[in-house]
């Protein structure tokens, strides 16, 4: 009979996610295909690359908004369960709040186990096909491109003159290829004193060469805006160092997946690169399962009410709202993680623990009432 009814109660909560999964995946594939045919009205994009581009990014949002969807889930569940009189006739069969909740916890445990293993990686793919879509169809990009915000910035040594230094910043990267483009290299002598600005469309490492071309140089006042066909800078610098510890270190954190982030964070460290930004994600994934579990003793005390009592509906909407303060609450605190002002283990697992011990003293409270 107990396992019948952890059956049950499990199966109610899991039906519950994929019902709320479900309502959000309709509502933000038609905000994005809204968006997407907005953007691309005036090109000669087919409707079915629009539909595609708005399918792909559903994954990247659920997977921002997951937790929130867990408490909601098991909410609605909670409630659901209520308003039969179904947790009423279970706590009089000598059921206590912590054994309604533990079927629940321990379905939303596995459910982030499931999460950061296959979710995400699906994530992971369904993004970088979108990326290669948006490049291709608004940004006439056939290949798979790294395009941060502040650019991709370059420190070598100037092998013609030793002790002088070398900047080089790149608009975009390519992915297939140690190739630069948009590309601005500044020359320093050894007082560092900026001598010499090249301005390149393109920069392309052959061999231990920096291969520039369609070229603006500006060096002494004699020279200004001088244009060349191709320039080669000498580097010291390797096309695998390039792609697989610069390049990484500009990626957008989720085009990477659970299995795939440890190797990489090696990988920047012993580089001497910062993998602040890699850490903290890494470890918000890490910590999904047990969030998962602590939203849904969240959920307990705002679901279970009983239909008839007034103050229901004022509750579930408080429970929503929660849900909501702690997903705007937990990605500021990740963002202040990332930028390093507080460190990896406050930004990530703190609002874990904050959770459940709001949740536990909140099943405490209503289990004495």
């Amino acid at each position: 009979m107990i396992k019948l009814i952890n059956f049950y109660i499990a199966k109610n909560f899991l039906i519950k996610f994929l019902q709320v999964i479900l309502g959000f995946s309709l509502l933000i594939f038609f905000i994005n295909l809204i968006d997407i045919l907005e953007h691309m009205k005036e090109g000669a994009t087919p409707i079915y690359i629009s539909v595609a581009m708005a399918f792909l990014q559903i994954p990247d949002f659920l997977n921002d908004i997951a937790p929130s969807l867990v408490l909601i889930s098991s909410i609605i569940g909670f409630f659901s369960l209520s308003s039969k009189s179904e947790i009423s006739i279970i706590r009089m069969s000598g059921f206590s709040l912590w054994e309604v909740l533990r079927p629940i916890a321990i379905s939303a445990f596995l459910l982030g186990i499931f999460w950061i293993t296959i979710f995400d990686s699906l994530s992971v793919m369904a993004l970088k096909k979108f990326n290669y879509l948006e490049g291709k169809y608004t940004k006439n990009e056939t290949r798979e491109v790294v395009e941060p915000e502040n650019g991709i910035w370059v420190k070598q040594n100037n092998l013609e003159k030793p002790q002088e230094e070398i900047i080089i910043r790149a608009q975009k990267a390519y992915r297939e290829s140690a190739e630069f483009g948009g590309v601005t290299v500044w020359l320093f002598d050894n007082n560092d004193g900026f001598y010499k600005k090249i301005d390149a469309k393109s920069a392309r490492m052959e061999g231990k060469n920096w291969i520039l071309s369609d070229i603006i140089l500006n060096e002494n006042d004699d020279i200004i805006n001088k244009k060349l066909d191709k320039l080669l800078i000498p580097t010291d610098l390797t096309s695998d160092f390039v792609m697989d510890k610069i390049v990484n270190n500009f990626q957008n954190v989720k085009l990477f997946s659970f299995f795939e982030l440890p190797n990489l964070i090696d990988d920047l460290s012993s580089a001497g690169f910062a993998s602040t930004k890699f850490k903290v994600y890494f470890h918000s994934l890490l910590s999904r399962p047990l969030l998962f579990a602590a939203m849904t003793s969240i959920a307990c005390f705002f679901g279970l009410n009983h239909v008839r009592n007034q103050n229901t509906v004022l509750m579930l909407f408080f429970g929503v709202i929660i849900g909501l303060g702690l997903y705007i609450t937990s990605t500021i605190i990740n963002a202040l993680g990332s930028s390093g002002l507080i460190p990896v283990f406050a930004s990530t697992w703190i609002i874990v623990v904050i959770c459940l011990a709001i949740g536990t003293l909140l099943i405490y409270r209503k289990e004495h009432i």
